[in-house]
C-alpha cells in the first residue's frame, strides 16, 4: 500500500511517502486492514520512515553580493520621506513560496531529512508559486 506512494530521490536513494497518516489508514481500512493514523505511523516506523522536516544544509559558496540592498534602499526611502515629514507606511504582502531546493513548512515521512538550501534566495529560485 506504500510502494505506489513512495517517492524518492534516485540519487540519494532517500525515499518518502507521498500520503498523509490519516489517507494512509482509511485506504487500509477499506482494503479490509482496520487501521488508524498511529497504527500507520508505527508500522511506518518498523520501515524506517519517520516525520522529518527538510534540513537546510546545502550552504552556499558566498554570500549573495545583492543581499542588503533591498534593506538599505527601505532605509534611504524611510530616511527621505521622515525628513520631509511625510508619512511612512509598511505593507505587508501575501508570501509567495520559491520554486527549488527550499525548506517549506510541514512535515512528510521519509527515511531521512531531505537537504535543501541554508538561504532561501529568489536567485536560486526555479520560479514562484
Amino acid at each position: 500500500m506504500v510502494e505506489p506512494e513512495t517517492a524518492g530521490d534516485p540519487m540519494t536513494k532517500r525515499k518518502w511517502v507521498r500520503r498523509s497518516l490519516r489517507t494512509l489508514a482509511t485506504e487500509m481500512t477499506r482494503a479490509g486492514h482496520a487501521a488508524s493514523a498511529p497504527t500507520v505511523a508505527r508500522l511506518l516506523r518498523k520501515m524506517d520512515y519517520s516525520p522529518r522536516v527538510n534540513a537546510k544544509e546545502k550552504e552556499r559558496s558566498s554570500q549573495h553580493p545583492e543581499r542588503n540592498q533591498q534593506f538599505e534602499y527601505i532605509a534611504e526611502q524611510t530616511a527621505r520621506f521622515r525628513s520631509a515629514g511625510s508619512p511612512i507606511i509598511s505593507v505587508d504582502t501575501k508570501k509567495k513560496e520559491l520554486i527549488g531546493d527550499f525548506r517549506q513548512a510541514g512535515q512528510s515521512w521519509v527515511q531521512k531529512p531531505i537537504e535543501v538550501n541554508v538561504h532561501d534566495f529568489p536567485s536560486d529560485a526555479v520560479g514562484r508559486a
